[in-house]
C-alpha cells in the first residue's frame, strides 16, 4: 500500500542535546491530553507555546539557522512532531499499526538521534512501539524488531489516556535518578528548565538538603537560584521574549512552589515546612542588600593582581544588582513576609534600602535602589504616591550623573516604568 504523500516524515532538527531531548519530550503527554480536550487548537497552541519555550530556552537550531521563516517553519515542525507521535501511540495501543515506508525500511540514516520509548496505559500493560522515522536503528536492532513483530500479540484495551515513559540510548534521568544526583550545577539547571515540574525540583532540593544537614541547610539552594537567575539572563537577547523582571519572577514562582512540597522536618534557621524557603530567600536578600567594594591593596601589586581585583569588583557590582532584582520581585510575589514576623518587617528593610540607597555615594547602589523602589510602588498604597513621588525625583536627579552607560540604561527603563505604576495608582482609588 502505498504511503500518503500528505503526511510528512516528523523529524526533529539533526543537532540535538540531551538537554534538548528531555526538554521536549518531557512535554508529549500535556500535548495528548489537549488533543482530548473540547477547546479547537488548545494542543496546537500548546505545542507552539513549547516551541517557543525551547528558542527561549536554547535558542534556534543550527539546521535552521539562516534560512527564511526559520522560527514559523521549526514551530510548525515541532508541532507535527508532537501531533504524529501521539498519533502513532494511540494506533499502536488501538492494535491499529500503518504499513511501512520504503523509506522507512532504511536504517542507519547519519545525524539523527537514537531514541526509542513506549507509551504506559494506566493498567500495568504495556504496548512497546519504535518511533523508526524519529530515531535511526542500527541494522542488529532493525532485525531484532522485524522478529519481534511476527509474534501475535493482543492489542490491550483502548484507554482514554496515555502516560509516556522514555527509554533512549542517550540518559534520560528519572525524578530519583535526578535525586540521587542533587548538586548544585543539577539544582541551577532544575531552576529554569521547564521540563523538570515543580515536584521534582523540590525532591533535588530535599535530596540535597538531607546529604548536606546543617543550620542553614538551603543557603546552597538560594545560592542555586541566584546562578539560575544569572544564565537565564545572559542568554542572548534575540533568542528571550520575557523581560528581566517576568523571568525573575517565574524563577521565583517555581522556587516558591517547590518549598510547597517541603514536609516538617525541613529546617533553615528555626523555620520549618514550606515557608523555610522564603525564609532562606529572606535571610539572603538581606545579607545581599548592603554594599561593600573589593578592597584596593594598599601597595605591592603587580598589574595581574590588579586586573583580577578589576574583573572581580566588576562582577560584584552585576551581582549586586541582580540581587536587587530579585529582592523587588520577592517583595512583589509576598515572599518577605511571613505569619508570626513583626509588623511591617519585609517593607521596612525593602523601604531602608530603597531610601537610604540614594543618598550613597556609589553610583551601583542608586541602580540597586531604584529596583527596589519600583517594587514598593508596585505593592505600596495610593495614600503613600506623593511620598514615592519625591522619592523617585530624587532618583531621576542621581540618573543623571551615573557614569556606566549600562548602568544608566537600565535605570533609564526602570525610572520609566515607575512613573508608569506611580500613574497607575490613581486607578485603584476607592470612590
Amino acid at each position: 500500500m502505498a504511503s500518503d504523500p500528505r503526511v510528512s516524515k516528523p523529524r526533529l532538527p539533526k543537532a540535538y542535546t540531551d538537554e534538548q531531548l528531555i526538554f521536549l519530550r518531557s512535554h508529549i503527554s500535556g500535548f495528548e491530553t489537549r488533543t482530548r480536550g473540547h477547546v479547537r487548537g488548545d494542543a496546537k497552541k500548546f505545542a507552539l507555546d513549547r516551541a517557543n519555550e525551547f528558542l527561549v530556552r536554547f535558542g534556534m537550531p543550527e539546521d535552521l539557522q539562516g534560512i527564511d521563516e526559520a522560527e514559523p517553519r521549526f514551530r510548525e515542525q515541532i508541532y507535527n512532531w508532537y501531533k504524529n507521535t501521539v498519533g502513532r501511540a494511540r494506533r499502536k495501543l488501538e492494535g491499529r499499526t500503518r504499513s511501512k515506508k520504503p523509506a522507512e525500511k532504511v536504517s542507519g540514516s547519519p545525524g539523527h538521534n537514537s531514541l526509542t520509548w513506549s507509551p504506559n496505559l494506566e493498567t500495568p500493560t504495556t504496548v512497546s512501539y519504535a518511533q523508526n522515522d524519529i530515531v535511526a536503528q542500527t541494522a542488529s536492532s532493525s532485525s531484532q524488531q522485524q522478529q519481534q513483530s511476527q509474534q501475535h500479540v493482543p492489542p490491550p484495551p483502548p484507554t482514554g489516556h496515555i502516560q509516556f515513559s522514555f527509554q533512549a540510548n542517550v540518559s534520560v534521568p528519572s525524578a530519583a535518578t535526578l535525586a540521587l544526583k542533587a548538586s548544585p550545577n543539577a539544582l541551577r539547571e532544575a531552576f529554569f528548565t521547564r521540563g523538570i515540574d515543580v515536584t521534582t525540583l523540590s525532591s533535588l532540593i530535599q535530596s540535597y538538603v538531607l546529604s548536606h544537614p546543617s543550620p542553614t541547610p538551603l543557603n546552597p539552594i538560594i545560592d542555586a537560584l541566584f546562578a539560575a537567575v544569572t544564565t537565564s539572563l545572559n542568554a542572548p537577547t534575540a533568542s528571550r521574549t520575557a523581560s528581566n523582571h517576568d523571568t525573575i519572577i517565574t524563577i521565583l514562582r517555581r522556587f516558591t512552589e517547590a518549598c510547597g512540597y517541603f514536609p516538617a522536618t525541613l529546617v533553615h534557621a528555626g523555620v520549618s515546612g514550606p515557608v523555610a524557603g522564603p525564609r532562606a530567600l529572606q535571610m539572603a536578600i538581606r545579607k545581599s542588600s548592603v554594599w561593600y567594594p573589593v578592597l584596593t591593596p594598599a601597595s605591592g601589586t603587580t598589574m595581574s593582581d590588579e586586573m583580577e581585583r578589576i574583573a572581580a569588583d566588576r562582577q560584584k557590582r552585576k551581582d549586586y544588582i541582580q540581587w536587587a532584582q530579585i529582592h523587588g520581585a520577592a517583595l512583589e510575589l509576598g515572599l518577605l513576609s511571613f505569619r508570626g514576623d513583626y509588623a511591617g518587617t519585609a517593607e521596612s528593610l525593602s523601604e531602608l534600602m530603597a531610601r537610604d540607597a540614594v543618598w550613597e555615594a556609589d553610583e551601583v547602589e542608586w541602580v540597586a535602589g531604584i529596583f527596589v523602589l519600583q517594587s514598593l510602588i508596585r505593592t505600596g498604597s495610593l495614600a503613600r504616591k506623593h511620598e514615592y513621588e519625591q522619592l523617585l525625583s530624587t532618583y531621576e536627579g542621581r540618573w543623571k550623573e551615573i557614569k556606566d552607560e549600562a548602568r544608566q540604561a537600565l535605570v533609564t527603563e526602570v525610572l520609566l516604568s515607575a512613573q508608569q505604576d506611580l500613574a497607575h495608582m490613581d486607578e485603584g482609588r476607592v470612590q
